[in-house]
């Protein structure tokens, strides 16, 4: 299953800000082991800095490990919305 989750956080508690350059630092060089130990496939993680949010494309086979994937620090420094997704070949089958 595929899974896009956005993550928005306030400029007060940006990762770029000095205080949480080592939280950032240290979780982006764990990211593929952290995906590795739940399951999850990494297939894009990208960041908009003027907006202050975080875009994912994942794969997993529940919600369960793409929420223990982003779970602490991104889920509790970030406003979250993770949304099951599939391609428009597998909803058009659906609906026939």
């Amino acid at each position: 299953m595929q899974f896009v989750a956005t993550l928005e956080h306030s400029t007060e508690n940006c990762w770029a800000r000095e205080e949480n350059e080592e939280k950032a630092k240290e979780w982006i060089e764990d990211m593929d082991q952290k995906a590795a130990d739940v399951d999850v496939e990494i297939h894009g993680a990208y960041v908009c800095p003027n907006e202050h949010t975080f875009y994912f494309v994942l794969e997993a086979e529940s919600f369960e490990g793409v929420s223990t994937f982003l779970g602490p620090p991104l889920l509790t420094d970030h406003d979250a919305h993770i949304a099951p997704v599939v391609t428009f070949g597998e909803a058009e089958r659906a609906v026939r």
